[in-house]
């Protein structure tokens, strides 16, 4: 869910090292094929979704692994919040007050930045899709749109790899607190999830990965249940 072109080689040796604790699994991640339709591969093993469609789109027989505690404020044990952002003079308050507000949307089914944004803005502000994150800074920067919600992985991302894209950027606000992204397997490997938080578990506090890590903004692994992003269900009501 974080493939940028920078952190890819940071990412591939994570999964080098996951696999070689255990002791099985591709050689490579797969890099070309586009979500949501990888989440629905035949052959796959092993995957990172967006929260939300965890719980709204994806089939309940799917188990989760697990998440990685990031390394972003406000970040612990494996929970995060997004960012709310925009390149105005206005706070939230008064950007919420105003009809006439636009947001930017990477996409009506991203937990980060447009389930969470209505759970604080208390509805549905104007808006338009970007299609990614990065997009809906650009937007703003641009003066195209007056707010969004950023995912704060993401953001911290930019800001050392796309500075342009955010550049005059504030962060007015932040979104509830949510588990961050879901790692998961599709039925068929269920009975391999303890094997695999074993070796994320590994692979995370693996010393030679430090540089990889920090350049991924991992500083640990949680293991979580599905049980415990059902509650996310809740943030519309």
């Amino acid at each position: 869910m974080y493939p940028f072109l920078q952190v890819r080689d940071a990412t591939n040796r994570l999964w080098s090292a996951v696999r070689r604790n255990l002791g099985w699994g591709p050689a490579e991640l797969e890099w070309n094929k586009l979500t949501p339709g990888v989440w629905h591969e035949p052959g796959l093993l092993v995957a990172q979704c967006c929260g939300w469609p965890l719980v709204a789109e994806l089939p309940p027989s799917i188990a989760v692994v697990g998440t990685f505690d990031y390394a972003v404020p406000d970040s612990h044990n494996g929970t995060y919040r997004s960012l709310i952002v925009t390149g105005t003079d206005r706070s939230l308050d008064e950007l919420r007050a105003d009809p006439n507000t636009m947001a930017a949307v990477n996409d009506h089914s991203s937990l980060s930045g447009w389930i969470s944004f209505q759970h604080v803005w208390g509805g549905q502000p104007q808006n338009f899709v970007t299609g990614a994150h990065i997009e809906s800074c650009r937007a703003l920067v641009a003066g195209r749109a007056h707010v969004a919600c950023i995912d704060a992985v993401s953001f911290s991302l930019f800001e050392e790899f796309e500075p342009a894209a955010v550049a005059g950027l504030r962060v007015i606000g932040q979104g509830p607190r949510i588990p961050c992204l879901p790692i998961f397997v599709p039925a068929q490997h269920a009975s391999k999830v303890p094997e695999l938080r074993a070796a994320f578990a590994a692979a995370v506090a693996d010393p030679t990965l430090v540089d990889a890590r920090a350049a991924l903004r991992i500083r640990g692994f949680v293991p979580l249940d599905r049980a415990d992003y059902t509650p996310l269900l809740a943030l519309l009501d």
